[in-house]
């Protein structure tokens, strides 16, 4: 929960510099701001589901958490791609 803090605190302290900088590249600053929302919710995604595979490991253990584990592991490819793709 603390990383998920430090993420959006990071991104938002992140933001609000490039807000400030003059818009002199290709790139806006509303596209920079986009971009860093973007990042900050698959950070958030990806802890969320480090988070979920942590909790089934200790309630159910290892095996049984194992095919959970790598959907979640596909769907943060999946976050990286789409990432990629934009």
């Amino acid at each position: 929960m603390k990383n998920i803090l430090k993420v959006t605190l990071a991104t938002f302290a992140l933001s609000t510099a490039l807000y400030a900088l003059p818009a002199r590249s290709e790139e806006t600053v509303g596209e920079k701001m986009n971009e860093a929302a973007s990042d900050t919710k698959k950070a958030v995604k990806k802890s969320a589901r480090k988070v979920k595979d942590k909790t089934c490991e200790l309630v159910n253990g290892k095996m049984e958490c194992a095919g959970k584990k790598l959907k979640h592991k596909a769907q943060n490819v999946g976050d990286e791609v789409e990432d990629a793709v934009n």
